[in-house]
């Protein structure tokens, strides 16, 4: 059975708190809302392409405990083939504490230490790899570069979510065909550049196509087409957590469609603007008739906003 898109990354179990303020210590505060989700960039993306109807599959590491069971079970009930995990005996999976802001829907993080190794090339098979159309990744790590390699030399599409920088992105991103970077690492990579500076060099690496994501500021793009930056939707902010996962699978989406990149970022930025309207990574991620519709609605308003750069 072939797969659409198959992804690399890390997997988490999200308990999400939604609070007033940032607490303080030696203090007592009382959320509003608590929710327990499966969490991770490359998975998120997954469960969005999976209710889009993409068939995909997620190769990463879990312990046998309880909470990898539960990242397991979110998954497979979202549609997502996860017999490519590998699973540790006597390890624990990772856990993270989500603190939301209840008037921003902003967000700090903190996990529990996972007793799980880092996913290595020797745990990968190359055939399931390669069986996809499209590989995802979060990371520039030894396993997420030799599967950068196989999927290239197999002609397959690398897309690559860039939140955390690794040292190995010069030897990395040349095997990517769609980068898509986020503020949190370029902050770190190319601190003084500006949104067209960050494209440029990303494309410089070889890429087919290139986006910075900003957040409420939208997206700057890079293709052959040109550089264009386009506006985000107008949204009523619950929780921004899994925005940029959800952009990443609706991006990947229209990859499969073989759109135009103006119909790819309108779709990935729907996408993610419907998720922000919910608690969790994955509560908002809508199926293709919810989208289409809220694209319908809003398309005139968000055209009006694109800018050709160059």
């Amino acid at each position: 059975m072939s797969t659409d898109v198959i992804g690399l990354g890390l997997c988490t179990v999200d308990m999400l708190f939604v609070v007033d303020e940032r607490p303080a210590f030696d203090t007592t505060m009382r959320a509003s809302q608590y929710l327990r989700q499966g969490g991770g960039p490359v998975p998120t993306a997954l469960v969005a392409l999976a209710r889009l109807g993409a068939a995909t599959s997620f190769y990463g590491k879990i312990g046998d405990d309880p909470d990898g069971d539960f990242i397991r079970a979110e998954l497979e009930a979202a549609g997502v083939d996860t017999r490519p995990c590998v699973v540790v005996p006597g390890a624990l999976s990772r856990v993270a504490l989500v603190l939301v802001e209840a008037n921003t829907g902003e967000r700090g993080f903190t996990t529990r230490p996972e007793s799980c190794s880092e996913l290595g090339p020797d745990e990968l098979d190359r055939e399931t790899i390669t069986n996809a159309s499209i590989l995802h990744l979060d990371d520039a790590d030894p396993a997420c570069m030799q599967a950068a390699r196989w999927a290239r030399e197999a002609g397959r599409t690398v897309v690559y979510d860039g939140t955390w920088l690794h040292d190995d992105l010069d030897e990395f991103l040349p095997l990517v065909n769609v980068p898509i970077v986020s503020m949190p690492m370029v902050r770190r990579w190319m601190p003084s550049a500006t949104p067209e500076q960050v494209v440029d060099r990303l494309c410089a690496y070889g890429a087919e196509m290139a986006f910075y994501t900003l957040g409420a500021d939208g997206t700057i793009a890079r293709s052959p087409a040109g550089t264009f930056t386009y506006p985000a939707f107008p949204a009523q902010i619950v929780d921004t957590t899994g925005a940029g996962d959800a952009f990443h699978g609706a991006f990947i989406y229209g990859l499969l469609q073989d759109w135009p990149i103006h119909e790819i970022a309108c779709f990935a930025s729907a996408v993610a603007t419907l998720n922000c309207g919910h608690l969790g990574g994955r509560s908002g991620l809508p199926d293709l008739a919810e989208v289409e519709s809220f694209i319908a609605e809003n398309r005139k308003r968000w055209e009006a906003g694109i800018k050709r750069l160059a």
